[in-house]
């Protein structure tokens, strides 16, 4: 039987209300240090609303922050990190050398789409900070510029 609430909404009404709740999980989940459900959270509200962009930054912050994760187990286990400060520039292919105008191109673009004034999400502070540590130490490291294979 259908909840009295709902009575009168039409689909498009509903999903839009269904994505913004998982928008709302996505960052509890977030704040619980569930970083995992909260992508999962986010993408199934990408998937209920594609129109719900400001969604689309919210899931680049988390993202930033697992990988942080996994830069932090690299160093623990003394493992070569320079894949995963890569990824947290969103650079996929650095099978080579990569330039300084690359990384700073994709510096610009991730930190403008994690700014805290450019995107609300309670994990932008932390993934805007991630993301110029990453800028940094690649430039400031030429070997960290050449991902291994």
């Amino acid at each position: 039987m259908a909840d009295f609430r709902l009575q009168g909404l039409c689909q498009s009404q509903f999903t839009e209300i269904a994505a913004e709740k998982a928008k709302v999980a996505a960052e509890e989940y977030f704040k619980l240090g569930n970083i995992e459900r909260a992508i999962q959270q986010g993408f199934a509200a990408l998937d209920l609303n594609p129109e719900l962009r400001i969604i689309q930054k919210y899931i680049a912050a988390y993202l930033i922050h697992k990988f942080a994760s996994m830069l932090s187990l690299c160093k623990e286990m003394k493992l070569d990190d320079t894949k995963v400060l890569y990824s947290i520039l969103f650079i996929e292919d650095c099978s080579s050398i990569v330039d300084v105008a690359t990384i700073k191109k994709h510096y610009k673009e991730v930190a403008l789409l994690v700014h805290p004034d450019k995107n609300d999400s309670v994990a932008a502070e932390g993934a805007f900070k991630i993301v110029r540590q990453a800028w940094e130490t690649l430039l400031s490291d030429h070997h960290k510029r050449r991902r291994k294979a």
